[in-house]
């Protein structure tokens, strides 16, 4: 499979993109991804964006369901199976 990427602004429902020229009689997807940056109302995180006011929202909302004791404990149990290992 080739692919490419082709970054352009839309400015008319008409393109023109001469990198498609190899192309030409194949069957291809052509997939558009709207690249806006991320505002605070939406708060998706975006890959280098420094967002960290997004990130600390993300992380906020996964606290109340994860479980530290639990990483804890099974922390201690995985050394205990390793040093039972080692014996």
């Amino acid at each position: 499979m080739n692919a490419i990427r082709i970054r352009k602004k839309i400015e008319s429902d008409t393109l023109h993109l001469p990198e498609l020229a190899p192309f030409l009689g194949h069957t291809v997807d052509i997939v558009i991804e709207d690249q806006t940056a991320p505002t605070p109302t939406n708060a998706t995180i975006a890959p280098g964006t420094g967002d960290w006011h997004a990130f600390r929202q993300a992380a906020q909302a996964l606290r109340p369901n994860y479980d530290y004791d639990a990483l804890a404990e099974q922390d201690a149990r995985d050394l205990r199976d390793a040093q039972e290992q080692m014996r």
